[in-house]
């Protein structure tokens, strides 16, 4: 596998949360977006704007703001998800016993030539069939 990563969602969303309640969390986001050897998925991506306009959120983004957002991070590599991702998918949800949808980005990384994935989500220093999860937020 080669040297580049992949973000998990909620990396991108503390990227944008420059003065929001985690500033540590987010200088370190904030860091790994700048990388130039990023990947995501258009899954990562629709779940970013999911969050971003979330009323869940202190301050929710318009969908404007949060467009705006996706097309940034469009920058990066984006990949796309196909039939492959989620019979992937499934085999990993099933045998490590992971919700699908994070399966779905352990498989997007794995196809996508990522041997790291950087997401809070997931157990940290965990191989998951050749690609290792860290968690960028634990000091």
């Amino acid at each position: 596998m080669s040297g580049n990563v992949f973000l998990d969602t909620n990396v991108l969303v503390y990227a944008i949360e420059v003065i929001g309640p985690n500033p540590a969390k987010s200088h370190a986001a904030l860091e790994l977006v700048r990388r130039a050897d990023v990947n995501l998925s258009t899954q990562v991506l629709g779940e970013f704007y999911c969050a971003a306009v979330s009323s869940r959120r202190q301050t929710p983004l318009t969908h404007e703001e949060a467009l705006a957002w996706v097309q940034f991070w469009k920058r990066h590599k984006v990949h796309p998800i196909t039939a492959s991702h989620v019979d992937l998918a499934l085999e990993l949800g099933g045998r490590f016993r992971i919700h699908y949808y994070d399966a779905l980005i352990l498989a997007s990384a794995r196809l996508a030539d990522c041997p790291v994935v950087y997401s809070e989500d997931l157990n940290a220093r965990q191989q998951y069939d050749g690609v290792r999860v860290e968690n960028p937020f634990i000091v």
